[in-house]
């Protein structure tokens, strides 16, 4: 019976050691992501995928001079795959929200719109 314990324990053990290599690793993969507003987002590659995937979202390898009115573009860095997404901020806001890279949609429209001076100049 001791024996049946001390394996659990060591399997226990070992799963532990396994979660913290690859929550180590995720967060060693992470990237820095500029948004339009200037603010920079530290994403994993499996964010960016998740994100390329939620509805109004899309990706390009290169950029696109011609959008639709309102359309912002995110560049994602070489270390995340390169390209860029696309879309209204609405649909990026809750593309990033998604996966917990930002707090709020509604909130959060603002960091895809970039920042413009009150100055004239």
């Amino acid at each position: 019976m001791k024996e049946n314990g001390l394996e659990l324990e060591i399997l226990l053990l070992v799963l532990a050691g396994l979660m913290a290599v690859l929550a180590i690793t995720s967060y060693a993969r992470a990237a820095p992501v500029k948004l339009p507003s200037g603010i920079v987002l530290d994403l994993s590659q499996e964010q960016v995928d998740n994100i390329k995937n939620q509805p109004g979202v899309f990706y390009g390898a290169e950029r696109a001079d011609m959008l639709s009115p309102g359309d912002v573009v995110v560049s994602l860095p070489d270390g995340l795959g390169g390209g860029y997404l696309y879309g209204r901020p609405e649909h990026l806001a809750k593309g990033f929200s998604s996966v917990g890279a930002i707090q709020s949609t509604t909130t959060a429209e603002h960091l895809f719109v970039k920042k413009r001076s009150c100055l004239w100049f």
